[in-house]
């Protein structure tokens, strides 16, 4: 799961006073943790300055206070976020002021190349259950439209359709 990598990554450093994974789905909390438990690096006698903890929430709806979070990271996950506009708010809303959100996304264009690819529909736009970001700029107007300034947004596009997202708060 990319909840379990870059948590795992994040926590094993033992940098950072305290690393949360959050996922809305439990079976991919159920899997961090086994990967998480089977790492000795991140037991709790070998982490001393990381408390590392998995919490089930909404991004939509972030159980955190106003300006509480230096670094949020979304790692292919926003195109299964049923409210973009929320979650996007909510982002901003929990991050301190200079704090960052990295994400990775696809862009619409990636499910039709694997529709193509495989010859089917079954994995094309219309068949799927994800929001589609059709281009850069539809994503750049989300996060606006969630609070943050144009000028503090970067947008890259790896390949034909991965998407990179760096914004400041």
């Amino acid at each position: 799961t990319y909840l379990g990598l870059f948590t795992r990554r994040f926590a094993a450093t033992d940098k950072y006073s305290r690393v949360l994974g959050c996922d809305y789905s439990d079976s991919m909390l159920t899997e961090a943790r086994r990967r998480i438990s089977a790492e000795p690096k991140l037991s709790k006698t070998t982490l001393t300055k990381t408390q590392l903890d998995l919490v089930r929430l909404d991004v939509g709806q972030i159980p955190m206070q106003d300006a509480s979070v230096d670094c949020l990271h979304a790692g292919a996950a926003m195109h299964c976020w049923p409210d973009l506009n929320a979650a996007a708010q909510e982002i901003h809303r929990v991050l301190k002021p200079g704090g960052r959100y990295f994400a990775t996304t696809v862009l619409s264009q990636y499910f039709s190349a694997l529709s193509a690819m495989d010859g089917s529909a079954s994995t094309a736009p219309s068949q799927q259950s994800f929001q589609y970001f059709e281009s850069v700029d539809t994503l750049r107007s989300l996060l606006e439209e969630g609070g943050f300034e144009r000028e503090k947004i970067q947008i890259e596009i790896l390949g034909a359709a991965c998407v990179v997202i760096r914004a400041e708060k």
